[in-house]
């Protein structure tokens, strides 16, 4: 007995553009929520940098009981002596960490590590304000800490970061954007501004 084998058939061209058209308005339904999540993701990645230069400036002053600097400079930090010839600046991208030594003939600073705002994922340095003091001196780009472990001034301070590439911050616009506390004891604390429940350690 002979048995007729189906035929296979395949999309017609027409199937093919339908379907096209589906997944393409799929995709830009969906493009605004991936871009947001990327931007996110990127605001996330350079604020746990920053915290992390702050942390260790703060740990190394505490090891060696002795005045370690935090400084925002957009000095390359590839040039050569970057300790001494940074030029901080309250607009700094990039971050160093150094301390002075006066064990060295003669005395300058030295490095303790480095971090580019490329390395970072987002070209945008933090804002950073003087806070609990009457009178707050204006910050240079420098957050020193003593050998305590606390802000060598006894100054608070607090860096607000953002990136503009994603929008505005919450709830104005869809960014999350975090702070980073540092208090005069200088326990550093990373936070979002907005949750405002006493009991939440996410809060600021």
């Amino acid at each position: 007995m002979l048995r007729v084998r189906p035929s296979i058939r395949g999309f017609t061209l027409i199937e093919m553009l339908v379907g096209m058209t589906i997944a393409g308005i799929l995709l830009a339904l969906g493009f605004p929520s991936i871009t947001a999540y990327l931007q996110s993701s990127k605001l996330a990645s350079a604020s746990q940098s920053y915290l992390s230069g702050v942390q260790i400036a703060r740990t190394e002053a505490i090891r060696r009981n002795a005045q370690v600097q935090f400084v925002l400079t957009n000095t390359p930090v590839e040039t050569a002596d970057i300790a001494n010839v940074a030029a901080p600046s309250t607009a700094g991208q990039n971050w160093i960490v150094r301390w002075f030594d006066t064990t060295l003939l003669p005395p300058a600073f030295v490095l303790i590590e480095s971090k580019a705002a490329a390395e970072g994922s987002v070209s945008t340095a933090p804002s950073v304000q003087i806070i609990g003091t009457a009178a707050p001196t204006p910050f240079t780009g420098i957050i020193a800490f003593n050998g305590f472990g606390a802000t060598s001034n006894q100054d608070a301070f607090q860096l607000d970061m953002s990136n503009p590439a994603g929008g505005a911050c919450a709830p104005a616009g869809p960014m999350q954007c975090p702070r980073i506390q540092v208090p005069s004891g200088g326990l550093v604390h990373l936070c979002n501004p907005l949750v405002l429940a006493a009991n939440d350690s996410r809060g600021c």
